[in-house]
């Protein structure tokens, strides 16, 4: 009796099949219907280099989601609708922004290369240098401080603040406790 074959999406060549899921769930039975033999054992390779340098750790508790996610991306590519980018932010990679944050050159920059995480810091930069500089989003020279601000801040050399600008300070808390 000949072994079961399958056609192998990750080597897309008629190889054998997977005799049971490699994984619990849909991803181990998305597995067994479109990956090889070959191409599971070739996993078992890339594990381990993934273990050794690449900050996973079999003790760490969400080693099988990392695992599982690392498994997807390998044979299937990162989850439908999740675009992932190299973040000059953080140094990394990370789920990039679905489409440009505006139109022109500077856009399509963040757009390839800046995540949704570091995107999610600018508004809170943004308000710090309108309020600081009283600026007005109509005046084209704002504007312009702005996305230079902006182009620093993602692809400078880190976030600066603007020149004297300090936290707000608290509200001293009131001393004792309430009168009776």
């Amino acid at each position: 009796m000949s072994e079961p074959t399958i056609r192998c999406a990750y080597f897309d060549k008629e190889l054998p099949a997977l005799l049971q899921p490699p994984l619990p769930g849909a991803l181990g039975a998305r597995i067994q219907a479109s990956i090889s033999q070959p191409a599971w054992q070739a996993w078992g390779s890339i594990e381990k280099l993934l273990i050794k340098h690449f900050e996973f750790d079999p003790n760490d508790p969400t080693f099988m989601r990392q695992r599982a996610t690392a498994v997807q991306e390998f044979f299937f590519g990162p989850p439908p609708g999740e675009r992932m980018v190299l973040c000059r932010k953080f140094g990394r990679e990370l789920p990039g922004l679905s489409t440009p944050p505006f139109p022109g050159a500077l856009g399509q920059r963040i757009f390839a290369e800046v995540s949704q995480r570091a995107w999610g810091l600018w508004p809170e930069q943004e308000r710090i240098l309108i309020n600081h500089y009283g600026m007005s989003l109509v005046d084209p020279q704002s504007q312009k401080v702005l996305l230079q601000s902006m182009e620093e801040f993602f692809f400078g050399e880190g976030a600066q603040r603007p020149d004297g600008w300090a936290p707000p300070q608290q509200a001293a808390p009131s001393k004792g406790g309430p009168r009776k």
